[in-house]
């Protein structure tokens, strides 16, 4: 990095423009764990879909809660003890522990119209847009 740096001197400074004024869709460069689980947040013209990776974990140890447009999620993920014949652990990337993420939604949702299923290790939470009034013209009267 330093020798890219070095080289285009500016090129980090590109990039973070380029991150605030046109943000992409993908990983976080510095991941921690207040960033577990991940997350992938997506809407359609009538939906707000929600992504949250947490494999290995049971549906039962999820709790979800919608509030307006902020949407929580926790759970727990159990440790893992290694028994005698399999030895010691020497790395543990898997992460365990209680987690919380808050996430705000793009958009406020119908609340009462949130379904959640758990499949594979994926969390979809599918929310139903709130719906606005639509516009109508509104005839003007000459008395």
């Amino acid at each position: 990095m330093i020798s890219n740096m070095l080289r285009f001197p500016l090129s980090m400074f590109d990039d973070e423009l380029d991150d605030w004024f046109f943000p992409r869709a993908r990983p976080a460069r510095h991941q921690t764990r207040s960033a577990y689980p991940p997350v992938n947040v997506g809407s359609t013209e009538k939906n707000v879909d929600v992504y949250l990776f947490v494999p290995g974990m049971d549906a039962e140890a999820l709790d979800v809660v919608i509030e307006k447009n902020l949407l929580s999620v926790a759970g727990e993920r159990k440790l893992v003890e290694s028994t005698e014949s399999e030895g010691d652990f020497t790395r543990k990337e898997r992460y365990e522990g209680q987690f919380k993420r808050v996430i705000t939604l793009p958009e406020e949702v119908d609340t009462e119209s949130a379904e959640a299923v758990y499949r594979d290790g994926v969390l979809h939470i599918n929310l139903a847009k709130q719906m606005d009034a639509k516009p109508r013209q509104i005839q003007i009267s000459v008395h």
